[in-house]
């Protein structure tokens, strides 16, 4: 993949996941499990022989993260779905927002390091 094109998918991927539905739980399921399955395999072509060892370091870093949160987001939000009290849900929610906030910063971290390159 070309470093712009590696590029453009960390970008389609942010906006995936800042545009992820938050009114209903099924809508919220469908949506991740979509966004998974459109950049899973995306994350896992990435080229990192084209670039200095130093910053291949710090890529593969930001990908085996944004893969693992990626994983991860679904599971939070099935648990926010079976939250039966409003505190439990409460912070069910949070942490699902922070694994969403820190993925986001991964991305745009991953964006600004590709551009760096060209």
């Amino acid at each position: 993949m070309l470093p712009s094109a590696q590029i453009l998918m960390w970008q389609q991927l942010y906006t995936h996941l800042t545009n992820l539905p938050t009114a209903s739980s099924a809508d919220l399921k469908a949506s991740l499990s979509e966004t998974i399955e459109l950049f899973e395999a995306a994350l896992q072509e990435q080229d990192l022989d084209a670039m200095p060892d130093a910053i291949a370091g710090k890529m593969q870093s930001y990908l085996t993260e944004s893969r693992r949160l990626l994983r991860l987001l679904p599971i939070d939000a099935m648990l926010m779905a079976a939250a039966r009290t409003p505190s439990t849900s409460q912070s069910r929610q949070q942490a699902y927002q922070e694994k969403l906030n820190v993925l986001l910063q991964y991305c745009q971290a991953a964006i600004d390091l590709w551009q760096s390159l060209t």
